[in-house]
């Protein structure tokens, strides 16, 4: 009896024990522990817990007496702010699918739309749809210098009257009201190529005055990337904004190196005081569409009469010789063999093959001549998307390491295993991550996170999102920096990276051990608002 006495008294402290210790502890959502925190601002990475309740970080540091919800065991691995996407096209087809796993899977937690001058518009009424359907990850955007052209004045090739320029302005204080972080432009493509300096300027000033920033494609990246790098210098001096030069690169062998030059104008207007950076991903092709190579004036009006020029043989002769410049000297890299079929719906056996493969099965030479007859045929037939193997490594890795150049994918969101899209739409932050910063030492892990984190966030002004610091948004990727490389090809690009484990957005697990919840955390971010 004595003995059941003391069992039932050693039963009963145990359990005070227990009870005593839960009212005493403090509970939280989520617990990481024991990672290597790069916290976003370049600083040495150091070894710590988080602990996240309501969707933020709530303590930083060693805590006794905590209970989670959830624990994840960081130890050996880096855990950093979610990467924030500068340049994205991701709300072409988030709406079909919203997950937009191929972002998540890269460590990205937030996406930056609407740039190279196109976004939705209105923009409240794609935020209204977005919302309704739920995101993965967070999703700002920026409106679209094109895309508000064209609702003034279509695709027409001519400058903007005043009444023109000021319904222009309306239309982009209407975009900011609704939220937008800033105005893109795309003036390279149509109807953007049509526009002077002058028109963007007075639309940058809108702009300005709502706070928001400029970020640009600009009007030429290959022969006339000098003057253009001073026009968006300009735009920003005038128009008293900072400007982001959109994915900074060299196109052409005759460029190759002038990034030393655009570098140090960027440099010099820093020290002017315009707030001037840039953004880029880590590769040596681009990705845009087949008509990048078509001379401007030809696309004024759109397809139909694009086709009308291509039916009249003067016309159309001028067009291939516009073409053939463009194989020879700008973005064909300089033979028919570096322009790669992205994706052609009106015939998808094309996709992932050259264009002078395509030449060839015609029965035809791959000159410049003859390539440009054929591509003047998938266009008139269709059109599609196509990849320009014509940058050069060491500017990739020149601008890369310039401290105020951060990453970015300039991809969109993708349909797994659909047509052949460039590789960076699943590997940017890993390849830099793996091959730039840990095989090549290009730049140092804290210094990329940084270029990938509170740089970007502070262009955008988040005040709570971008660092590893308490009362920020729990935005967070967690990943072996000994595993984590891209996997995607030119070959074979639907393939997602390895090494990233965990990816939390807004506090709650998206990626969990490499593998996508069913659940959707992001948000829709507003300027106004964050």
């Amino acid at each position: 009896m004595e003995k059941k006495i003391k069992i039932i008294i050693k039963n009963l402290f145990f359990f005070l024990v227990l009870i005593f210790t839960a009212c005493t502890s403090k509970t939280y959502d989520l617990i990481i522990t024991d990672g290597f925190i790069a916290d976003g601002t370049g600083s040495r990475l150091f070894k710590s817990n988080i602990y996240i309740r309501n969707g933020k970080i709530v303590e930083i540091g060693i805590k006794d007496n905590v209970v989670g919800t959830k624990v994840i065991n960081a130890k050996g691995l880096v855990v950093a702010p979610g990467f924030i996407d500068m340049h994205t096209h991701s709300e072409r087809k988030s709406l079909d699918h919203p997950a937009v796993e191929n972002y998540l899977q890269q460590g990205v937690t937030t996406m930056l739309g609407g740039n190279c001058g196109s976004s939705p518009y209105p923009i409240s009424d794609f935020i209204s749809k977005s919302e309704s359907k739920g995101i993965g990850p967070n999703l700002a955007l920026l409106i679209g210098h094109n895309t508000i052209r064209q609702q003034v004045m279509g695709t027409e090739n001519r400058i903007a009257s005043n009444q023109e320029l000021k319904e222009m302005q309306k239309l982009v204080q209407f975009s900011m009201d609704d939220g937008a972080f800033g105005m893109s432009t795309g003036l390279k493509y149509i109807p953007g190529a049509y526009s002077n300096t002058e028109e963007v300027v007075k639309l940058a000033s809108i702009v300005a005055k709502n706070g928001g920033f400029y970020a640009t494609h600009m009007r030429e990246e290959g022969i006339g990337l000098i003057k253009a790098t001073e026009e968006a210098i300009n735009i920003g001096r005038e128009a008293k904004l900072p400007v982001q030069i959109s994915h900074h690169k060299a196109v052409g062998k005759s460029m190759w190196g002038q990034s030393i030059n655009t570098l140090d104008m960027i440099d010099k207007a820093r020290a002017e005081g315009i707030n001037v950076t840039a953004d880029q991903y880590p590769y040596t092709a681009t990705s845009t569409g087949l008509t990048v190579v078509f001379p401007a004036w030809s696309l004024s009006g759109g397809t139909t009469k694009l086709k009308e020029r291509l039916d009249n043989p003067a016309e159309r002769k001028k067009i291939k010789d516009g073409i053939v410049w463009n194989i020879v000297y700008d973005r064909g890299g300089g033979k028919a063999s570096s322009i790669v079929i992205a994706n052609y719906p009106p015939n998808i056996e094309y996709n992932g093959m050259n264009l002078a493969q395509i030449t060839n099965s015609k029965g035809l030479k791959a000159t410049p001549q003859n390539a440009a007859e054929v591509l003047m045929e998938l266009v008139y037939d269709g059109g599609g998307s196509g990849i320009y193997h014509c940058l050069n490594e060491d500017d990739v890795k020149r601008i890369m390491a310039h401290p105020q150049v951060m990453h970015a994918s300039d991809g969109s969101t993708i349909e797994f295993g659909n047509a052949q899209p460039h590789p960076r739409n699943y590997g940017t932050y890993p390849r830099i991550l793996g091959k730039y910063v840990r095989d090549q030492g290009v730049i140092t892990l804290a210094e990329a996170i940084r270029k990938m984190t509170t740089l970007p966030a502070s262009i955008l002004g988040f005040k709570n999102r971008g660092k590893i610091e308490k009362s920020y948004w729990a935005d967070i990727v967690i990943f072996d920096p000994e595993k984590i490389i891209d996997n995607a090809t030119w070959e074979k690009p639907h393939q997602y990276p390895s090494g990233i484990l965990w990816v939390i957005v807004n506090g709650s697990i998206s990626i969990n051990n490499g593998k996508l919840s069913n659940q959707l955390y992001g948000k829709i971010l507003k300027h106004h608002e964050s």
